[in-house]
């Protein structure tokens, strides 16, 4: 506790001064996360997340390159509307991973927003682009391995 000469100073340079409660305050209710779809994770063991839109695409000649270029073996999820699935927030806390790749910006606003952001817990995001634009156009390619290649996914010799 500070004397009241100590806190009249406070008072009039207009500094507030905080005080312990002598009971726990009460705890306001935790907004659900409703509109966070819960995730369908596939196997795998790595510390990177691949976010897709569905099983078939990371089941694609696609998937399986983008896999190979990480080096170890990655774990690729999907939303999925099932309430047994994990949020990602957890999924990245309780796996450990260390990246979190969602490709495409539509499925990345189902997560996030608006704009996703750089890190999650411990777990930096990376967006890239959607699979069915990657299959589709060779700038999109080119700017998947350049993302990958400056976020660390991958080594650039």
């Amino acid at each position: 506790m500070i004397d009241t000469r100590q806190q009249s100073y406070l008072d009039a340079m207009g500094i507030d001064v905080w005080t312990l409660r002598d009971s726990a305050p009460e705890t306001l209710p935790v907004a659900e996360k409703v509109s966070a779809p819960r995730l369908k994770l596939g196997p795998g063991k790595g510390g990177t997340l691949l976010i897709c839109a569905g099983a078939d695409e990371s089941a694609g000649k696609l998937a399986n390159d983008i896999s190979r270029l990480l080096g170890s073996v990655p774990v690729w999820a999907w939303p999925h509307s099932s309430e047994s699935g994990p949020l990602l927030e957890d999924a990245v806390c309780e796996r450990l991973f260390t990246t979190v790749a969602i490709f495409g910006h539509d499925l990345a606003s189902r997560f996030f927003g608006t704009e996703p952001p750089v890190s999650l817990n411990t777990s930096r995001v990376v967006l890239l682009p959607g699979l069915s634009k990657l299959e589709n156009s060779p700038d999109a390619r080119k700017s998947l391995w350049l993302t990958m290649c400056r976020s660390g996914m991958v080594a650039s010799n």
